[in-house]
């Protein structure tokens, strides 16, 4: 049987140190630190599958241990969930800049914590069965751009566009390209088709998700596409987005020229890129849009040829129904002859049958008028279209 995966749980709060355990110990294997520095001093000497770490802590509060987390070499990757009673953007952007892979506040449902466990346990073994192949595509990447410039990048940008057919290779360019400039983000590409939103490694972490949704959201509440969020600058042009972390766009007084500069050129570069993207996206969806209205123009002309296939049935069988009618009459008038009924007789036979043959005839021109009207929505549909 597997082993449970060991989680850390940090909390200055005993209580709630004891409500998890207690919630979680059935599924993982777990330990408990009471700050930041304990947490800090148990993976010197324990390694852990996830770190659930408590935001508000007095000394070293969770933001700073993750951030000396990251920095150290044996936890550099281990995943990081925030519990907090903050909820803000500003807060989820905090725990986004020190590495944070995911951010629950509290109170919380048990249901919704063990579900955000599970899922990055389950993304961060798929980042590491990917870890090696990445990292070779990686220093491909970097090395050519050694041999090419900066405005290389965009040309070569362009030119691989041309050669995008979805959504996802667009998104596969545009890490690409970012790579080359040494940085790194998350795109979410929302046209026509179905939205594709994910980092380098595949599918975006929760914490990103949420980033990038809200600024979704709030697309139409500043007129810039470029804006700064902490450390960190997002590009959104409606149907791309691209978060770009650590690439301020306030750049601080004690950074010299040169840097300046740099980050200056990155952010224009960036900024090509995702207008290169947007044309191509727009491309794409017009494919689609061309595609879609080929199919509904076919269906159109299929459906006009059914009506007009029913129609031709349908006179037939008026016709065959008329004579029916008249042939029944016939008959029975004749043999009015051999019954002997009295004339009133007669008329009261005759005249069943008129109403019976004439409320027929009714009813089938009722269809008529149904063919009528789908007659009507079609050429509707064929005006639109």
């Amino acid at each position: 049987m597997d082993e449970k995966p060991g989680l850390l749980v940090v909390d200055d709060d005993e209580l709630t140190l004891e409500m998890l355990k207690a919630t979680l110990e059935t599924n993982y294997k777990v330990s408990t630190a009471t700050s930041g520095i304990e947490a800090l001093k148990r993976v010197e000497h324990e390694s852990f599958d996830l770190i659930l770490l408590d935001v508000e802590m007095p000394e070293v509060d969770g933001y700073e241990t993750c951030r000396q987390l990251r920095e150290g070499g044996a936890t550099a990757q281990t995943p990081v969930v925030f519990l907090s009673a903050l909820s803000s953007i500003e807060e989820r952007l905090r725990g986004y800049a020190v590495g944070g892979d995911d951010y629950l506040t509290k109170p919380f449902d048990v249901a919704e914590l063990l579900a955000k466990i599970e899922r990055v346990l389950l993304q961060r073994r798929r980042q590491a069965e990917l870890s090696a192949a990445l990292d070779e595509v990686t220093n491909a990447v970097l090395s050519s751009a050694d041999m090419v410039g900066e405005a290389g990048v965009v040309l070569e940008f362009q030119r691989r566009l041309a050669e995008c057919q979805n959504y996802e290779q667009v998104a596969h360019a545009i890490f690409e390209s970012l790579a080359r400039y040494g940085l790194e983000g998350c795109v979410r590409l929302c046209g026509l088709g179905a939205p594709v939103t994910r980092n380098p490694r595949g599918p975006c972490t929760a914490l990103e998700l949420s980033i990038v949704e809200h600024l979704q959201a709030n697309q139409h509440q500043s007129g810039a596409r470029i804006r700064p969020l902490g450390q960190h600058t997002s590009f959104n042009y409606g149907t791309v987005i691209v978060f770009v972390r650590n690439l301020p766009m306030v750049r601080p007084e004690t950074m010299d020229r040169g840097e300046s500069e740099r980050i200056g050129r990155a952010i224009d570069n960036v900024a090509l890129l995702v207008e290169g993207a947007l044309t191509r996206v727009a491309a794409l969806d017009s494919v689609m849009a061309a595609r879609d209205l080929a199919d509904v123009k076919h269906l159109v002309v299929m459906t006009r040829e059914a009506l007009a296939d029913i129609s031709a049935r349908n006179q037939a069988q008026v016709m065959e129904v008329r004579q029916l009618c008249d042939q029944l009459r016939a008959d029975v008038e004749n043999a009015f002859l051999q019954l002997g009924l009295t004339a009133t007789q007669e008329d009261f036979l005759s005249e069943m049958l008129r109403l019976h043959a004439s409320a027929v005839m009714t009813s089938l021109h009722r269809s008529e008028e149904a063919e009528q009207f789908l007659r009507r929505v079609i050429n509707k549909l064929a005006q639109a279209s």
